[in-house]
């Protein structure tokens, strides 16, 4: 699995309530078997107020609710073929398959519950008999910087989260919070990629700086480094609309799993300085990861 993209989350908006929200489906008693399933269905993903709301429907209202709930989600409205549906779906019958082992669903694990919400992970590590002799049966998986562990302390393969790693697992969703610019979904589309463009004088000269929150960047693991590549454009236009100056470079990023976790709250920052006359100019920055396909525009005004 080395050679996947590392996917923190399943959608910005409905990873956060699909983490925390553990409400039993007591109180369902009245539903019908499809209100039924799809409450129990979606317990990963919809909000407390959704299944309040839900289930003060009256019966013939909750088909629509249904229809609705997906849509919210769809990435690409309009079309045929909603992909977080499918996706989240076919991520439930995977975690039935690699999940076999243990007393529930494979879905229903907390093994299964972390592959839904966050995908698979970048690399995943199995130690059926431990990591040490006599040690539990021991899985860490990868989410980009992220170990996260499960261990099955009762030899049963109900394998359950560290408690470190269920700390792991706030840290990726506040660095996916963090992001404003986070696609709608990171599993179907391309994420959005956030950074900075500021200019400043220093030492006597003019620069611009491309800030980008490493948490922003997508990598994916090669042996014990992250790594991926940006693809950085930057034009400059003056008042008349004339480009007045321009760059193109690739930056290559390799990062070892000791300096990711070290990273996730640094920022990478690019120093360009423009030859430029003094005056009024516009700049437009395009950033592009090649590991995910994401990219992003900014533009800022400035007097040089």
């Amino acid at each position: 699995m080395t050679n996947k993209l590392v996917s923190f989350c399943l959608l910005a908006g409905t990873m956060i309530f699909g983490f925390c929200f553990c409400s039993s489906l007591s109180g369902n008693k009245n539903l019908d078997p499809g209100s039924k399933e799809f409450i129990s269905r979606t317990r990963y993903i919809i909000s407390k107020e959704e299944k309040k709301a839900f289930l003060e429907l009256e019966p013939e209202k909750r088909l629509l609710f249904i229809e609705q709930f997906w849509a919210r989600r769809d990435p690409t409205p309009g079309t045929a073929v909603n992909e977080f549906k499918e996706s989240y779906f076919q991520r439930i019958e995977e975690a039935n398959r690699l999940f076999r082992e243990g007393t529930t669903a494979g879905w229903l694990q907390e093994r299964g519950r972390i592959y839904i919400l966050f995908g698979p992970p970048s690399e995943r590590i199995t130690y059926p008999r431990g990591i040490d002799f006599y040690d539990q049966p021991t899985e860490i998986w990868y989410y980009g910087f992220f170990p996260v562990v499960f261990t099955d302390e009762n030899w049963t393969g109900n394998y359950t989260l560290t408690p470190l790693s269920a700390y792991q697992i706030s840290e990726i969703t506040k660095a996916q919070k963090d992001i404003k610019e986070l696609g709608k979904n990171t599993l179907t589309g391309k994420p959005s990629l956030d950074f900075g463009l500021r200019f400043e004088f220093k030492d006597g000269q003019g620069q611009l700086i491309i800030d980008i929150p490493y948490k922003a960047i997508w990598f994916k693991l090669a042996g014990n480094n992250f790594v991926t590549t940006l693809d950085i454009k930057l034009e400059i236009f003056d008042q008349g609309g004339q480009t007045a100056w321009k760059h193109q470079e690739s930056s290559e990023l390799s990062v070892s799993r000791e300096q990711g976790l070290k990273l996730i709250e640094e920022i990478y920052s690019l120093v360009l300085k423009p030859d430029l006359q003094p005056g009024e100019y516009t700049a437009q920055a395009e950033i592009s990861n090649r590991t995910g396909g994401g990219s992003s525009q900014r533009i800022l005004k400035f007097k040089f």
